[in-house]
């Protein structure tokens, strides 16, 4: 099992060097926002998904946003580094989503609203954390992928399907199915990709994020937390609500900010 899973991963192409730039850029800390507009120029479709999300109800911002950088000033340079690594995977990944029930556009849906939620609760109160939660938040279920192509390939969708009808708890039917969990393989693609070591380790443990090491916890808690309320298909519920809500209790994370960003995500 774990052979075929590090097969597919050791095939997956490198990053392409447009996305490296921006990476390399992204950790230049004397970058300005106008040498990150002056590179996302090079990909209109990253600039317009940018300047889109910049003027959605999802993600709040109280005026009309007309330039690539005041999108970029508003977000951050880490938050950029996220989209741009979110569009790139949507345009060159195969996704057969079947074992979930969901489709390409779907999986593209949930991953935006994991994103927005997290930029709604941390982006204002936190904003250096978004080096790692703009990517990973944006990507942490790209393992579903591969966990969809072993299900079909070995013929047991149907009662993978059937389980994820009984709980909220998807990690634990991705162990009993297939030994690993979404969250587990996306980091193992991050760190094929040699990405930076804080990203790779806040997916690596955000399924247990009190074994992460100390500056990776609070990252990994509040992917935890945005996951649990914003499950795989996209949809909040009262009990994924109330899920979530303990584990913001549990971990002492800022529960009025945790509620603000709740009433605005249900008011868009």
């Amino acid at each position: 099992m774990k052979n075929f899973f590090q097969t597919i991963i050791n095939n997956i192409p490198p990053l392409p060097e447009s996305v490296m730039q921006i990476e390399r850029l992204a950790k230049d800390p004397d970058a300005t926002y106008r040498d990150m507009a002056d590179l996302l120029h090079q990909d209109p479709l990253v600039c317009s998904e940018i300047l889109k999300a910049a003027n959605a109800p999802l993600y709040g911002f109280s005026r009309e946003i007309k330039t690539l950088e005041s999108a970029i000033s508003l977000f951050g340079i880490g938050t950029v580094r996220g989209f741009v690594l979110a569009v790139y995977i949507r345009e060159n990944f195969n996704f057969n989503l079947d074992a979930y029930g969901i489709t390409s556009k779907h999986f593209s849906y949930t991953a935006n609203r994991h994103h927005a939620f997290t930029v709604a609760w941390y982006l204002r109160h936190n904003p250096s954390l978004f080096d790692v939660l703009s990517p990973a938040a944006f990507l942490s279920n790209l393992g579903q992928v591969l966990i969809s192509q072993y299900l079909i390939e070995h013929n047991i969708v149907a009662p993978f399907k059937k389980a994820l009808l009984s709980t909220i708890d998807i990690a634990t039917i991705e162990r009993e199915f297939c030994d690993t969990t979404t969250v587990a393989l996306s980091a193992e693609i991050f760190d094929a990709w040699s990405l930076d070591d804080r990203l790779v380790c806040t997916l690596r443990y955000m399924d247990n994020p009190l074994q992460a090491s100390e500056c990776d916890i609070l990252t990994a808690q509040i992917l935890q937390c945005v996951h649990t309320l914003i499950p795989y298909n996209g949809l909040i519920t009262e009990k994924s609500f109330a899920e979530a809500k303990k584990l913001v209790e549990q971990y002492h994370l800022d529960m009025p900010r945790f509620l603000k960003a709740l009433d605005k995500f249900q008011e868009c």
